[in-house]
């Protein structure tokens, strides 16, 4: 971990504990079991190709809808969390892919909710605070389509990550900060890299980071996504002109008394029943 941002005093107990759940999943079940077993599970949906798709057929970044009861890298909770019914909505209100979280202690999610979340039948975003290649292995496992790797976080390891994810058919997503991780993302070639305002650390959200960052993406060969602090419409836009084909958007949706009404709004469509009355 030396070639992105420093892991600060927030972070490091974060990472402990979580390498302290994985290594008890180890015990439970080893990384050649779910290796094995990953040689039998259905083929993964193709969660970069979906992107793609989604931008070109609506000439507009897609949504990744998240779905997560809390988060320790953000200030958003939910108290009552349904998967199935939030995917669902997710789709039917127009969203390009969903993330769920396999972590229980922090996102409040289950190993389970990534493949209960693949009832919206769209690609589907582990996100977690990946430390152990056995997370990589145990989200393919579990359903889903794509990996969350940060680049500050893994540093030096992040090459082996992304090879290892491509390995067995797992879209690895590299979340990054600065130009040094940016570089690194690209060094360990990565063709999905998200570019994030939040500040883990401190919770804060800058602008300027997607301001600067996003150009600097190889449009030809890497799908660009725009993350942290994303609200409104007027948000995503921005971040299009900058060269970002996909957002992630969480904490709108999650403080939404209704998120599917709230990502209607996000993308300025009208809810089918409205229209009707209308």
């Amino acid at each position: 971990m030396t070639d992105g941002t420093s892991i600060g005093p927030r972070l490091k107990p974060i990472l402990a504990q979580r390498q302290d759940d994985v290594d008890k999943a180890k015990a439970k079940r080893s990384i050649g079991g779910l290796t094995g077993a990953i040689g039998e599970a259905p083929m993964t949906r193709g969660f970069l190709a979906g992107l793609y798709e989604y931008y070109a057929k609506h000439g507009k970044p897609g949504i990744i809808a998240d779905i997560r009861g809390s988060s320790p890298v953000s200030k958003s909770t939910r108290s009552r969390l349904d998967v199935m019914d939030m995917a669902e909505d997710y789709r039917d209100a127009g969203a390009a892919a969903v993330s769920a979280s396999p972590d229980r202690r922090f996102f409040r999610g289950s190993i389970a909710d990534l493949a209960t979340a693949k009832a919206s039948n769209l690609p589907i975003l582990a996100n977690d605070i990946v430390v152990d290649l056995y997370q990589v292995y145990e989200a393919r496992y579990a359903g889903a389509d794509a990996s969350l790797l940060i680049a500050s976080i893994l540093g030096d390891q992040l090459k082996e990550f992304v090879a290892r994810a491509q390995s067995i058919a797992l879209d690895p997503l590299v979340e990054v900060r600065n130009e040094a991780e940016l570089a690194m993302a690209l060094e360990a070639g990565a063709n999905l890299i998200a570019v994030n305002n939040r500040d883990l650390e401190t919770l804060e959200v800058d602008p300027t980071v997607c301001e600067r960052l996003l150009p600097k993406i190889p449009q030809d060969s890497v799908l660009a996504i725009a993350s942290g602090g994303i609200k409104t419409q007027e948000d995503i836009e921005k971040v299009a002109a900058l060269g970002a084909k996909a957002v992630r958007v969480a904490t709108v949706l999650l403080e939404a008394k209704d998120p599917y009404l709230a990502l209607h709004q996000l993308l300025g469509t009208t809810p089918p029943d409205e229209d009707a009355e209308g």
